[in-house]
């Protein structure tokens, strides 16, 4: 009970006069934004439009006990924006509603640290990538942009193909499926690995022998038709 009472003599009581409207089960959302070319006496919030310099004065003080001698606010417009799944249709979003305060005591932003992983970091970085492409193809849609796919930065992906198609022409690899061909097809592998080798000479491949073996068929066949019965 002591330290109670200990506790609350030092909690002095603020330089201006505190509100009496109570909130006990509050909904609004209060952000605070880290500008960097504040001071170190002065904090940014991002509030509800509702929200007035009182309020964001008394919030400060009564959840985390710091003083504000000053505050400054303004109305942030948002540009139009495109409905979901509406093409076409645009609207206005809410306006933003940004409050600059002035502190009693200086504050400094703490060192990012060097090691974000606990954070998931990683996942953040993928879902803000996720978000910019999905925000660029509703603007190419919206405006009937066709991005050039050769204009577009080339992945990983392509990287490894384009290595791997240089290496097929130059020789360096062979390229197989790892399927076992049908025995039928034995003399065309030979005779076109025969005559991909340099100073070969070009023979009948086994298709066209094919080829020419199957038009003389049908040229007989044609020439000497079958008696009508």
């Amino acid at each position: 009970m002591a330290e109670a009472v200990k506790a609350a003599a030092a909690r002095q009581l603020p330089a201006f006069k505190l509100g009496q409207r109570q909130v006990y089960l509050p909904t609004h959302i209060i952000t605070m934004l880290h500008k960097e070319h504040l001071p170190a006496n002065e904090a940014c919030f991002q509030v509800p439009i509702t929200f007035t310099k009182f309020d964001l004065r008394d919030y400060l003080w009564n959840l985390y006990n710091v003083e504000v001698k000053t505050v400054r606010s303004y109305v942030k417009g948002r540009p139009l924006a495109e409905r979901p799944n509406r093409p076409g249709s645009t609207y206005r979003p809410q306006a933003l509603k940004i409050m600059t305060v002035e502190l009693a005591q200086p504050f400094q932003w703490p060192a990012l640290p060097a090691d974000r992983a606990p954070w998931n970091h990683e996942l953040f970085e993928m879902r803000e990538a996720s978000f910019a492409a999905r925000r660029d193809d509703q603007y190419n849609a919206a405006n009937r942009i066709i991005p050039m796919a050769s204009r577009q930065p080339r992945t990983e992906e392509r990287k490894k193909l384009a290595g791997l198609a240089k290496d097929l022409l130059s020789g360096r690899k062979k390229w197989s499926n790892q399927v076992q061909l049908d025995s039928k097809w034995d003399a065309i592998v030979q005779e076109a690995t025969a005559g991909a080798k340099p100073g070969s000479a070009k023979k009948e491949s086994a298709a066209e022998r094919i080829a020419l073996e199957k038009d003389a068929k049908d040229a007989a066949t044609r020439t000497n038709p079958k008696p009508e019965q």
